[in-house]
């Protein structure tokens, strides 16, 4: 494997071109709606500048993975040590939306906030595009859709993207497109490929029932002057990490609640800051979902064309004999320098516990 450096405009570095990694130090993580983790050691960085991008090839030199170079650290060994940043870090920045317009579906609200992120956070400075999988079709809006702010700040990443893909079942990738001098992010569909994977045959034989530390979430408006409080929606995860407003679906317990509070002297206020409240109680309900984190080991050969992806749908079967327990999406594609080693079913999460 080798590793390029790349300036703001795409121009890579004359005397470092090809650096060779040492492909033990070599470790990429890539993650559905959170952000990757790329490191690796290479031969020594000496030009004198700070690179924009890096990207890692393979022998051929070929492109395998593209992400911010960060400040390359030259060890005691003469060599350069590298943790990189995910491309979609970019969308961690503050942007200022009007979310009182009309948004004809959800992919018409992404392409909204990633073109006034883009003119507001990257001003020009080097291309970027956000497109759609052909398989993704048009998104229509569900329960989660943008509150009727009028210029108000939000975070592109933590604010939005993040929680619109999770909520909406789909995924981001970013990549650089060398070619043509710019940074695609990419939005795929989850949950597309359906894949059975029996526990047992993986050697996962204790594994235990998921319970959320949140799985009901309600925003409420308190009228300061006449201390009434006007409840919003009553949000409700189920079993399988979908969200409803219908108390009848319940199928988790015990409840556990969290609950979004407004406050306001002027009557004139309650609904716009009601909407807001149901808003903000539904993006975190969304947290809890698919909160599963199995981890498996040899899912995918090596050498042979991936039997699974951010697009699989697994479908988990725990004991031999039982029907499937759940389907849950890709979290994670683990790698190191020989290619996929280890897959995540579910997201991450610390916030978790577990009824054996």
């Amino acid at each position: 494997m080798i590793v390029s450096f790349y300036d703001k405009d795409f121009k890579g570095t004359k005397n470092n071109a090809s650096l060779v990694v040492d492909n033990a130090s070599y470790s990429l993580t890539r993650r559905a709606v959170d952000l990757d983790d790329m490191k690796c050691t290479c031969e020594a960085f000496t030009e004198d500048m700070q690179p924009t991008f890096v990207v890692v090839k393979n022998d051929r030199g070929n492109y395998l993975y593209g992400a911010l170079a960060g400040v390359p650290q030259l060890t005691e060994d003469n060599q350069t040590k590298i943790t990189a940043s995910d491309l979609k870090t970019m969308l961690k920045a503050d942007v200022l939306l009007d979310l009182s317009k009309t948004f004809s579906d959800v992919n018409a609200f992404l392409r909204d906030v990633f073109s006034q992120w883009n003119e507001q956070v990257t001003q020009g400075s080097f291309a970027c595009e956000l497109v759609f999988n052909g398989n993704v079709g048009t998104v229509a809006f569900d329960f989660l859709k943008p509150s009727a702010e009028t210029w108000a700040i939000y975070d592109a990443w933590e604010d939005i993207f993040a929680p619109y893909l999770k909520y909406y079942g789909l995924f981001m990738t970013a990549e650089l497109d060398l070619v043509a001098k710019k940074v695609v992010f990419r939005i795929g569909l989850s949950m597309y490929r359906d894949v059975t994977v029996k526990l047992w045959e993986w050697g996962v034989y204790d594994y235990g029932k998921w319970v959320a530390d949140v799985n009901e979430t309600q925003g409420y408006v308190l009228n300061k002057t006449t201390k009434e409080l006007t409840a919003g929606t009553k949000w409700i995860m189920t079993s399988q990490s979908a969200i409803t407003d219908d108390p009848s679906h319940r199928d988790v317990y015990p409840i556990k609640r969290r609950v979004t509070l407004k406050e306001t002297e002027d009557e004139s206020e309650i609904a716009a800051l009601k909407m807001e409240a149901d808003t903000e109680a539904l993006k975190e309900l969304v947290e809890s979902m698919y909160q599963e984190n199995i981890e498996i080991e040899g899912l995918l050969p090596r050498g042979q064309d991936p039997i699974v992806s951010m697009e699989s749908r697994f479908n988990v079967v725990v004991h031999r004999g039982e029907a499937v327990y759940k389907s849950l999406p890709c979290g994670e594609l683990q790698y190191d320098a020989s290619g996929l080693k280890k897959v995540q079913i579910g997201f991450r999460t610390t916030g978790i516990s577990f009824i054996l």
